[in-house]
């Protein structure tokens, strides 16, 4: 359905990190873009759709429209097993990295998919600087609504400063899963720079 069979190949036959980072963040465009719309809706577990675990249901989908870290843990999940960067990991560990994707315990509350895939090594912190579509970012705005996205790119002005985000997620403005661009700085609904973070898919 997504091309994960040639994608796997591409991303097999490599000679550095880089390549293969950024055939996963291919792969990861891909699947995200096959979700359109939906509807939004903050209920239920915010997921496209169902998903699994070695035949054991870790997630089920929303039961009305999708939110945000529901449709970007659904990305990631695709891309993870389909690489098998899952296997060796026990079912409450593969649930444990569903609740900090989320944000739903303590020590992931603020940095969410950044502190889930990096704390299991499956996933590298990327500097703002060095950001590509298809990396997986978690943001804060200055009245503290925060927001988890795939990243697609940064909108600068004439001298080069970061003014805007431009990423993939699901939210009311898109009624559901969409493109977004937010703009970074110092107004009430402004996103953070100082609060976003950015990780990459490891291979």
């Amino acid at each position: 359905m997504f091309g994960n069979k040639i994608l796997l190949v591409v991303a097999s036959v490599t000679f550095s990190g880089c390549l293969l980072a950024q055939n996963l963040n291919d792969q990861v465009m891909e699947i995200a873009n096959s979700y359109e719309g939906g509807g939004y809706k903050w209920s239920s577990s915010g997921a496209p759709k169902s998903l699994y675990f070695k035949d054991t249901k870790i997630l089920a989908k929303s039961a009305e429209g999708t939110f945000c870290s529901g449709y970007t843990f659904t990305v990631a999940y695709d891309v993870m097993t389909n690489n098998q960067l899952l296997e060796d990991l026990a079912l409450p560990t593969v649930k444990w990295l569903q609740r900090s994707w989320y944000g739903s315990t303590e020590e992931s509350a603020e940095s969410q998919c950044l502190f889930a895939l990096t704390k299991l090594d499956i996933g590298r912190k990327i500097a703002h600087k060095d950001a590509k579509a298809g990396d997986f970012v978690q943001f804060w705005r200055n009245n503290k609504s925060g927001h988890s996205v795939i990243f697609l790119d940064w909108i600068k002005n004439d001298i080069g400063k970061i003014t805007g985000l431009k990423y993939r997620s699901t939210q009311k403005k898109t009624n559901g899963i969409g493109d977004r661009i937010e703009t970074v700085g110092n107004g009430e609904r402004d996103i953070t720079i100082d609060r976003l973070y950015i990780v990459r898919i490891k291979g």
